[in-house]
């Protein structure tokens, strides 16, 4: 395999591990080092082509910054992205899977601890636990459904946080809640809600995932109801979540949107062409958006404590609780200085690299 440094502006460090025999394709991102190691997620997914993963990465590793800051992590952003198939002469093959970790493990151990892996889309509890026979610079989980119910608990505490701020409620019984994307992150946020009284709308493109939320039946004697995935962001609902891929909240959908909040755990939600103008729409049209660096870094909190030797899982678990608090303090800041919530976060988290706070905010007041 052959490992190369991509030189790109805004960015300590990005590399590409390639071995074309096993047709493994890879890129890891770090955004910066400045508020410690990097950590991130490992995104197994099948990028239409062999550069989309970069640009991914990258995004996702800025954003991952801002997540840490915000949430007081001494941690900094990171990525992994890996092709599912390699693209040779306009062909796809599948990466050998027989060599996937050790190739992976080879191109961490490259940056020496500057940066460590986790569980992220497509690659999941099991994955990681082979992984660690060849890199020790990742987290570690003690069962596979830690990281998700840290995830739904940091978002479960953001939306009571916004139904408070928006809707002066000190619970969401009784209100209508659409959850985009039901895998484990959706299925436990669901539970959450449910347990407070409220009713679900949820949307999954698995219909085996649509069956198993379905069980919440049993459980919870609230209508839950099921809807088309491309169209669930057309009901009117007082909170729309979404939890499955990033790119949710398009310009073409904003239009369409009936709730008074968005708050969810998918990465990157905004608009991936002009997130700023979807941002601005969003404000326009009177809808609180809570950014996913905000709500979601539950999972990111857990393992940062993890990786750093500072706090146990169980400590992190009672934490997490705080995000509230946390989120409450940042749509206030964002109402003193007439700019979204998503406005302050971005300052909070350019801070690091040096760039201008532009709307003056008092970053130390969180």
């Amino acid at each position: 395999m052959y490992i190369k440094e991509i030189k790109t502006k805004g960015y300590e460090r990005v590399v590409r591990g390639c071995d074309e025999k096993n047709n493994f394709n890879a890129f890891i991102a770090i955004h910066t080092l400045k508020n410690g190691p990097a950590f991130g997620g490992i995104r197994y997914f099948n990028y239409r082509n062999n550069e989309r993963a970069c640009l991914d990465v990258m995004k996702l590793a800025e954003a991952m910054t801002e997540k840490c800051i915000v949430a007081g992590i001494n941690m900094s952003g990171g990525k992994t992205a890996i092709q599912k198939s390699f693209y040779k002469n306009n062909k796809a093959f599948k990466v050998d899977q027989k060599n996937f970790y050790p190739c992976l493990g080879e191109l961490i151990n490259y940056l020496n601890g500057d940066y460590y892996g986790g569980l992220d889309v497509g690659f999941d509890y099991t994955m990681l636990q082979k992984l660690t026979a060849y890199t020790d610079f990742t987290t570690k989980y003690s069962n596979p459904d830690i990281g998700s119910l840290c995830t739904a608990l940091g978002v479960y505490n953001a939306i009571k946080a916004g139904v408070k701020f928006k809707l002066k409620k000190d619970s969401v019984k009784g209100l209508k809640i659409a959850i985009k994307g039901v895998g484990k992150v959706g299925f436990q946020l669901s539970n959450y809600l449910l347990a407070d009284g409220a009713k679900l709308v949820i949307a999954d493109k698995n219909f085996d995932k649509i069956k198993f939320a379905d069980n919440l039946q049993t459980k919870f004697s609230h209508e839950i109801k099921n809807i088309d995935h491309d169209e669930i962001h057309k009901e009117e609902v007082d909170i729309y979540s979404p939890c499955a891929l990033g790119n949710d909240i398009r310009l073409s959908r904003i239009k369409e949107l009936k709730c008074k909040i968005i708050c969810g755990a998918a990465n990157n939600q905004l608009d991936i062409a002009d997130p700023e103008e979807a941002n601005r729409q969003l404000v326009a049209n009177n809808i609180l958006y809570i950014p996913d660096t905000l709500a979601n870094a539950g999972g990111v909190f857990r393992s940062a404590g993890i990786i750093l030797k500072t706090r146990d899982e169980q400590d992190s678990f009672k934490l997490i609780k705080a995000f509230y608090d946390r989120t409450l303090k940042i749509l206030n800041i964002a109402e003193e200085n007439e700019i979204s919530p998503a406005d302050v976060c971005q300052q909070i988290g350019q801070n690091i690299t040096g760039k201008p706070n532009k709307f003056k905010i008092k970053l130390d007041s969180l």
